[in-house]
């Protein structure tokens, strides 16, 4: 009885044995390359990332126009505040998320970006991508 009992209290353990290794430099990686694209406008060097999943729902040209359509007219991208930052593991693959407000000259963006990794798949992708316009408020 207690061996059966000393098992049941490792298979907690175990557990993260089913998953990869971690891999938040990675994931870090691509906040990064993202955050670069938001400052230089460059949709293009990002649209790359995405899941084929996320852009199944809209079209990488409909995404880019989005995004475009975003930021136009918000001045240059000031600074990132990061506003949280969380690793999802699951049997099949991890999910890092990432909250940041993006401080432009006339405006900030509350940003949750979605980066998984399946435990098959040969790389790290955008999942989920969410943008919040704040205008600020002008005298």
């Amino acid at each position: 009885m207690k061996r059966y009992l000393a098992v049941l209290l490792l298979l907690p353990l175990l557990s993260g044995c089913l998953t990869q290794a971690d891999q938040v430099g990675e994931a870090n990686q691509i906040v990064k390359l993202v955050h670069q694209a938001f400052a230089d406008r460059n949709w293009d060097a990002i649209l790359p990332l995405y899941d084929e999943k996320f852009l199944a729902n809209k079209s990488a040209k409909i995404w880019k126009k989005e995004l475009q359509q975003t930021t136009e007219g918000l001045g240059p991208l000031k600074k990132i505040q990061s506003t949280f930052q969380q690793k999802d593991p699951r049997f099949g693959g991890d999910f890092y998320l990432y909250g940041y407000l993006l401080k432009y000259e006339h405006a900030s963006i509350s940003e949750t970006l979605t980066i998984y990794k399946g435990i098959d798949a040969d790389r790290m992708t955008i999942s989920g991508h969410l943008l919040k316009l704040h205008r600020h408020n002008t005298p």
